[in-house]
């Protein structure tokens, strides 16, 4: 063979091998037995034929049904709740007896819509009636848990929120009711471990709220600074900084006199050298210059 040739044909090898290599780091880490069998030396296209072939497919399209349950869920989220109750109505009158889950599941989707409409009566009513249709669905005894909740019987509320994460541990948002239920009767130690559980649940449970799904979130009812000054504390036995400052600001500009007592307790000291907590409980003075400097420019 000529020294030409034995060049030309290990520089086209390169080339495939240089071509196909990146194209294995797109692949998912669970690689199928097919994929894993496919050489090294293939050209790209092969594989990517390979890839395509094994890819997870479409999913089945929608039943009658579950499409007229989108619809309810979507007129919910539009907060059209006289329509979404229609729609709910209209399916439970399709469904059998025997889909249990189902059923009180739609039935609680109802009282959610009677509870955002302020008929509480109706709401508890259908919760109750989603409760007993399913046992062990969770979504209704939270929500139950509101209603008594927004009729101020927070022993009432707290044992149904109790029902609720026993029959669902992982239930964010009935452990944070329950820090809400605590924190109205003054029980701060119960009101911070409930927070904390649902923290680790779910981090972003105080920032993202929605009473379009299965379980209603309760806003509480206590001192916008007192809440803040709890979840700032919560969050510095959690050890993180960053919210825990945050919460201590909203707490100050709530107007909580009370703020600066982070200095002292032991629940702070792992987040108090922090320099964005320091800042909200220890502020350096302004100075003369920067003053008059601020001064100049609003004027």
């Amino acid at each position: 063979m000529k020294r030409s040739t034995v060049i030309g044909w290990v520089i086209s090898v390169l080339a495939v091998c240089a071509f196909a290599a990146p194209s294995f780091a797109i692949s998912s880490p669970q690689e199928t037995p097919q994929q894993k069998q496919i050489p090294a030396s293939r050209p790209a296209t092969g594989l990517r034929e390979t890839l395509t072939s094994v890819a997870t497919p479409a999913p089945p399209p929608m039943t009658p049904s579950e499409k007229e349950e989108m619809t309810g869920d979507i007129l919910m989220v539009r907060k059209l709740y006289e329509k979404a109750i229609e729609t709910y109505q209209d399916l439970l009158r399709q469904q059998p007896k025997s889909a249990r889950l189902h059923r009180s599941q739609l039935l609680n989707k109802i009282g959610i819509c009677y509870q955002e409409l302020a008929d509480p009566k109706q709401a508890q009513h259908y919760y109750k009636m989603a409760a007993k249709a399913d046992k062990q669905f969770a979504s209704p005894e939270n929500n139950l848990g509101t209603i008594d909740f927004g009729h101020r019987k927070y022993k009432g509320a707290i044992k149904h929120f109790k029902k609720a994460v026993k029959l669902d541990p992982t239930m964010a948002a009935a452990f944070s009711n329950m820090g809400y239920s605590y924190l109205a009767r003054k029980k701060y130690k119960d009101a911070i471990l409930s927070f904390r559980q649902a923290i680790l649940i779910d981090p972003a449970i105080f920032q993202n709220r929605s009473s379009a799904g299965a379980v209603v979130e309760q806003p509480g009812n206590a001192p916008p600074g007192l809440l803040y000054y709890t979840l700032a504390k919560t969050f510095a036995i959690l050890g993180n900084a960053k919210s825990c400052a945050h919460y201590l600001k909203m707490s100050r500009d709530e107007g909580y006199k009370k703020y600066t007592e982070a200095l002292k307790d032991p629940a702070f000291k792992t987040v108090l050298k922090d320099p964005r907590v320091q800042a909200i409980l220890v502020p350096k003075p302004q100075s003369a210059d920067s003053t008059a400097t601020t001064d100049t420019q609003v004027h």
